[in-house]
């Protein structure tokens, strides 16, 4: 039986991210295109004796059972009546509370590895099922790719065509609580809701500046009317180059989408040389898949 295993956890923007609904629990019924992105964690699980030990390289995100990995490993111990225990080394490359589904990401590949050690045998459907106790970003991170997510983003229909695309991302140095950003959209005055047809055809099409002029976010003038430092953000980065500024979630991370590597390249130097340190800005592009086993 192996004993221990090796993953890398890649991030996840949405192309299109429409909100429809509210409903009387609190949920909000979305829908969205998500997408994964190459810019990725490194996780390293361990079989241990007993108990569930996370380690990283991180001061940003904790170790005990606040952390969503910890949240999977003890999810799978207790639901299956596991023997013996975990260790998992986290090695961060994903900005945390970004909008990219790093905690999510990484629960997913937990669920995945002990699926695996432990031999569970447990399908995707079913490791989807179990992602969704854990987060709505979770079921997606499963799999990853290219994705249509409808209901509370946990309903998924892969899409045949990943697109090819490369983008520069912003993270600014401060956090949006989603939360707050979700209760303040208000669904009555939204003037105009991103159009998922649209983007559904640029898709098939494989039409690449379609693709990016039909990319939209309905979180955007929430999350900008909160923190003007975004709206200046997004000028910069269009004045530097980009075709289109895209907010990553419910933000406050930044998407610059470019037509090629090289404009992207570009893009990202300029960046990096106008913005302050605290600034992270990478270079990454779309990828088929979302966690890979090494």
């Amino acid at each position: 039986m192996v004993q221990d295993l090796a993953l890398t956890t890649q991030a996840k923007i949405n192309l299109i991210l429409d909100v429809v609904n509210r409903r009387v629990d609190g949920y909000h019924e979305v829908e969205m295109i998500m997408q994964s992105i190459d810019l990725a964690d490194e996780l390293y699980f361990t079989k241990i004796e007993e108990g569930i030990i996370l380690e990283t390289d991180s001061t940003k995100i904790p170790t005990g059972p606040q952390n969503l990995v910890y949240k999977a490993a003890n999810l799978l111990f207790n639901k299956y009546n596991l023997a013996g225990g975990i260790k998992v080394k986290i090695s961060k490359t994903i900005p945390v509370a970004a909008g990219l589904a790093g905690g999510s990401t990484n629960a997913a590949a937990t669920l995945i590895a002990i699926n695996k050690l432990w031999e569970l045998n447990l399908t995707v459907h079913e490791l989807r099922s179990l992602g969704a106790e854990l987060g709505a970003d979770v079921p997606f991170c499963i799999k990853g790719g290219t994705v249509l997510a409808t209901g509370i983003g946990t309903e998924l229909e892969p899409l045949k065509v990943t697109p090819r695309l490369d983008l520069v991302l912003v993270n600014p140095p401060f956090s949006v609580s989603t939360a707050e950003i979700y209760q303040s959209l208000d669904l009555e005055t939204a003037i105009k809701h991103p159009n998922l047809d649209e983007m559904i055809q640029a898709l098939k099409e494989e039409k690449k500046l379609d693709i990016i002029f039909a990319m939209d976010n309905l979180l955007t003038h929430v999350t900008m009317n909160r923190y003007e430092e975004l709206k200046k953000l997004e000028n910069l980065i269009l004045e530097q180059g980009a075709k289109k500024v895209l907010m990553s979630g419910s933000g406050p991370t930044m998407l610059g989408f470019t037509m090629n590597k090289a404009a992207a390249e570009k893009l990202e130097a300029r960046l990096r040389a106008k913005l302050p340190k605290e600034y992270v800005v990478k270079r990454t592009k779309t990828t088929s898949q979302g966690i890979i086993i090494k």
